[in-house]
């Protein structure tokens, strides 16, 4: 083979092949409604929102409750927890895997050299001939990938990267949800640990009053024993509210990555009372579908989808002949100080091996690539079912909490009121001790109920977050860049068919 039958080989081989296996599409998209509402019994639809603004997703959705302490906790949690760190690693394994993966399409150079030294004993003269050879040489070798072998392993490992990233942003979520959500439970127990302790003094102070009240022969031991029984319970509420609230504390560590030495001090963060936390976020009252292609789960779905179909191409091209190219240029020298002053040679080759027989083992490898395929479609099928049912689910929850907390506060003025009167009664003799006591346990389960509902209407607002993908917020139509959002496997043509 000449030298520039070798270049030209190497020139078409490199914009030359025949694509085989299924194209490198995403699955089609199941139907979906315009609009999730924020009332699930109406139907509004999306144009309710202002015709100048539009919804667009807001990946920072945990600024949206306005908590500078919690958004510290989020950033720190970035910064150091593990499992973040694991997958950020992942996706540098990735991004290395596709740079190996593209340097195989590449021709490869190298460099070698021989050196050898032979005797001839009892030559012409009867001395030893000795000889020292020296060949330098330099060498390239390259496989033409006319079947798009190399090429679709390639892009399966760039769809791949895609993948990672994608696996990532879904830890990150998570983890952004999880501290949120520990955070409103800590704030929420803290209060409940400062109402039990108000009401755990007050009765003990009721108690001491029974005892001199006991003593003066005014009141039965009756009404001391239940005194005693009621100052019991509400110390061993106050000890199992101490309790959550460590593992909320231990739990936020976790999360932050903290040190395992910083674990027992328990020294977390803290801003405002759960009672004083901004309310909820207004959900608009069209929340487009679309916002569900934020979901970093769905976009990972649809890159693993992609992968399979690229390494279907690539098991496809292993079946066909390899063809490749080799060219060597080097001299011979047996003085090591002028090693490139010898005669100069140079060869070129090409080679075909062809797989005649290998047991089934390819077309079975073809197979299970397909395999891989179908499952990844079916999975990306059910991570959208799934993301839709969580966003129903998370809306619903968001709604009814909202409702609960408006009721449960109604519900503790009433009760407030209902203690305030048994107190003034039994201190004017118009009511037993008993009902006392029966309001004053009512206005502390209520109290208490409260606040942890208070703690479930803002993680109900993280879990819709979470259930989008992220969070929302409005923005002038002037300052999008496109006027619908990224909807990444919006190609009709896919040949991924509904399941």
């Amino acid at each position: 083979m000449t030298t520039s039958a070798l270049l030209a080989a190497l020139f078409i081989g490199s914009f030359f092949h025949i694509d085989l296996g299924p194209k490198i599409t995403s699955p089609l998209a199941y139907d979906m409604p315009p609009a999730y509402v924020a009332s699930i019994s109406g139907d509004l639809p999306a144009d309710k929102a202002p015709a100048a603004e539009k919804i667009t997703p807001n990946t920072a959705w945990w600024t949206l409750f306005n908590e500078p302490v919690l958004n510290l906790c989020v950033d720190e949690a970035f910064r150091r927890n593990r499992d973040l760190e694991a997958a950020l690693a992942a996706v540098a394994q990735s991004r290395a895997s596709f740079k190996a993966a593209r340097g195989e399409q590449r021709p490869s150079l190298n460099a070698q050299l021989d050196v050898s030294r032979s005797y001839i004993l009892g030559g012409a003269d009867g001395k030893r001939d000795e000889t020292n050879v020296i060949e330098p040489a330099g060498g390239v070798s390259y496989e033409m990938d006319l079947w798009g072998k190399l090429q679709k392993a390639t892009r399966a490992a760039r769809e791949n990267i895609l993948a990672t990233e994608a696996a990532k942003d879904t830890i990150r979520l998570s983890l952004a949800g999880e501290v949120a959500k520990n955070y409103f439970s800590l704030r929420a127990s803290d209060r409940q640990i400062q109402i039990a302790q108000e009401n755990l003094k007050s009765q003990q102070r009721t108690l001491e009053l029974s005892k001199y009240q006991y003593e003066q022969g005014q009141v039965s031991e009756l009404e001391v024993r239940r005194n005693e029984a009621l100052v019991a319970s509400t110390a061993v509420q106050v000890q199992q509210l101490q309790l959550a609230m460590t593992q909320y504390e231990t739990s936020l560590l976790l999360l932050m990555g903290r040190d395992p030495k910083e674990f027992a001090s328990r020294e977390v963060p803290r801003g405002a009372h759960i009672a004083e936390l901004p309310p909820c976020p207004a959900i608009p009252e069209g929340l487009p579908a679309q916002l569900l292609t934020q979901r970093p789960d769905i976009l990972q779905s649809v890159f693993n989808y992609r992968t399979a179909l690229a390494n279907i191409g690539s098991a496809k091209a292993a079946q066909y002949p390899t063809i490749s190219l080799s060219g060597l240029i080097g001299n011979i020298n047996n003085t090591p100080g002028t090693m490139l002053d010898g005669p100069t040679g140079w060869a070129a080759a090409a080679g075909v091996v062809a797989p005649l027989y290998n047991g089934g083992k390819l077309a079975a490898n073809v197979r299970k690539n397909e395999a891989v395929a179908q499952q990844a479609l079916a999975q990306y099928y059910k991570t959208v079912q799934n993301a839709m049912k969580e966003t129903i689910d998370a809306i619903t929850a968001n709604e009814k909490s909202e409702a609960v907390v408006s009721l449960e506060v109604k519900q503790e003025e009433a009760q407030r009121r209902a203690y305030e009167l048994a107190r003034t009664q039994y201190l004017d003799g118009m009511t037993s001790q008993l009902d006392l006591l029966d309001a004053q346990r009512s206005l502390l389960a209520v109290q208490l109920q409260l606040e942890g509902s208070r703690a479930d209407r803002l993680n109900s607002a993280v879990g819709l977050c979470l259930a989008l993908g992220g969070g929302w917020q409005y923005r002038a139509a002037d300052d999008l860049e496109t006027k619908e959002l990224p909807t990444p496997w919006k190609d009709k043509k896919s040949e991924g068919k509904k399941q």
